[in-house]
């Protein structure tokens, strides 16, 4: 993630008091068991002829379902199926289920019951009361303002069917009002499914601190970073991406140790690719290295990922990110491991007025990169404005998750998902050739086990293969990483003989001599 002097955005976001667990604030953290956000109400049996419909021609506008981003589940009445949603709904996530109102110029300001009817596929039913004085229009970035009912991960399962009325919320006072002809139920006529995905997401994420000596005077440790600033990494990542479960290590017993200058966050990569295969670890692991560089970053940058994978097993390699720790402005620390990751899970970069990034997303719906959805942070307890804020994967800030970055994600985490059914999974067949043209003018040349799609090697570049005496061009693949290092991949020709790689063709540039850090694996 590259650092930008775009000025910040007042945010609309807003402390969610309301439905916060007792005695925990927006900034501080829960674990997954302590997200369930709690209600006005609770569960009732209250009868329903003991209730009048609400009078006045208050009316439903629409129930959305947030859990990390607005998905309305019913406008103005009518269900909303799942093909016209704007994205999906997880089994097994904290969720927080919301209803505005619209009410006539001739309202009268008293209190209103919200009943949200929960059917469920084993026969059971739960319902749920949320009263309001309604003396003001319904707005999404105050609690208050919305009625709201918090589902606990256990409690968000398939098939669920729901509805959702509005009744008079005291005994008097409501007789003279005339009868409402306008929309006081949700979906009308009776449930609707809320429509919640059954797949398994999971998300597996080790993050490696990094002893770092310049060899002058920065001398860091990010291994000794609070518990508390830790588990906003995990915060910020869960928050963002549709996942039920995010398997976590935060190596502090085993750091890196860099005890030369660091010219690029890009030569955190190897010993992070040499760690996946000395840990033997799974293709569906994010690894990512943490280093204190006494600054902002390296070349302007405050993050690099190993390119943008595709969603296969041969291209582990490339699910590996680095980033700085900012002792002084932890957030944007958080902000960048979760745009790095996003890389990892193959996102380009999306354009934003001012941010200056490259690579970007020509697919992205909204313009200059706003999110145009309601976000909500389920441990931390926060809204996010849609216009105020920008998708993580620009270079603005403040920034969120949209819907179209969030739809993207979940079938990327459903995918490496579904991966575990088949683990462990084979070795790599093949080997890549993998080498940093960095800024400074030096190159790093290594070898690591794994593969890419055909099409990757598409470009004009080449690598040189020398074989008993003769020469083999091997089409190779240039990437601008986000610091300007450019990065060659080639996939190494798997050969009977001895062989080495001896130059990068680029063009009519000439060759450029390799040296490899790696020996070539010998085919099997």
């Amino acid at each position: 993630m590259r650092m930008t002097d775009s000025p910040l955005l007042l945010s609309l976001a807003l402390p969610l008091f309301a439905c916060a667990p007792d005695g925990v604030r927006p900034d501080d953290t829960t674990g997954a068991d302590d997200v369930n956000v709690e209600t006005d109400g609770s569960d009732t049996t209250t009868g329903m002829a003991e209730m009048v419909p609400a009078r006045g021609n208050i009316a439903l506008t629409a129930v959305v379902v947030n859990q990390g981003v607005d998905v309305p589940i019913a406008v103005n009445g009518n269900w909303v199926d799942g093909p016209d949603r704007n994205t999906a709904i997880l089994g097994k996530r904290d969720t927080l289920l919301r209803a505005f109102w619209e009410y006539p110029d001739d309202w009268t300001p008293r209190n209103i019951t919200a009943r949200l009817v929960l059917d469920y596929p084993d026969g059971t039913t739960r319902t749920f009361d949320d009263t309001k004085f309604i003396d003001q229009p319904s707005y999404p970035g105050d609690i208050e303002r919305t009625f709201f009912f918090g589902l606990s991960a256990d409690d968000v399962v398939s098939d669920i069917d729901f509805h959702l009325s509005l009744w008079e919320g005291d005994a008097t006072g409501f007789e003279s009002l005339p009868e409402s002809s306008t929309v006081i139920e949700s979906p009308i006529g009776g449930p609707k499914p809320i429509g919640i995905q059954p797949q398994a997401m999971k998300m597996k994420v080790v993050v490696v601190p990094v002893v770092y000596n310049n060899g002058g005077s920065c001398h860091t440790d990010t291994s000794t970073i609070s518990a508390e600033d830790e588990k906003k990494f995990l915060d910020y990542l869960y928050e963002q991406n549709p996942t039920q479960e995010i398997e976590w290590e935060f190596r502090r017993d085993a750091p890196l140790t860099r005890n030369t200058q660091l010219a690029s966050l890009t030569q955190l990569h190897l010993p992070l690719q040499d760690l996946r295969i000395q840990d033997g670890a799974a293709p569906n692991y994010y690894y990512y290295a943490l280093v204190d560089v006494c600054g902002p970053g390296i070349d302007d940058a405050a993050g690099v990922a190993a390119g943008i994978p595709p969603a296969t097993m041969e291209a582990s390699p490339n699910r590996v990110a680095s980033g700085v720790w900012l002792p002084n402005q932890k957030s944007y620390a958080w902000h960048t491991f979760v745009h790095e990751i996003g890389h990892t899970q193959g996102l380009s970069h999306i354009f934003c007025e001012g941010g200056g990034s490259v690579g970007n997303d020509p697919a992205y719906p909204y313009n200059n990169g706003i999110t145009n959805v309601w976000g909500f942070g389920i441990r931390l307890y926060q809204f996010y404005s849609p216009t105020a804020n920008y998708d993580y994967m620009t270079y603005c800030l403040p920034n969120w998750v949209s819907d179209w970055t969030w739809t993207k994600i979940f079938t990327r985490i459903y995918i490496l998902s579904s991966w575990d059914d088949n683990l462990p999974a084979p070795e790599p067949e093949g080997e890549l050739l993998i080498g940093l043209l960095l800024n400074d003018g030096s190159e790093e040349w290594w070898t690591v086990p794994g593969g890419r799609e055909a099409e990757f090697f598409s470009g004009a570049a080449s690598v040189r293969f020398d074989y008993d005496g003769e020469t083999l061009d091997i089409p190779a693949a240039y990437e601008l990483l986000e610091d300007g290092t450019r990065r060659v991949t080639a996939p190494v020709p798997r050969l009977d003989q001895d062989f080495s790689a001896i130059a990068h063709v680029e063009g009519d540039e000439g060759d450029h001599p390799i040296t490899l850090m790696t020996r070539l694996r010998a085919p099997e």
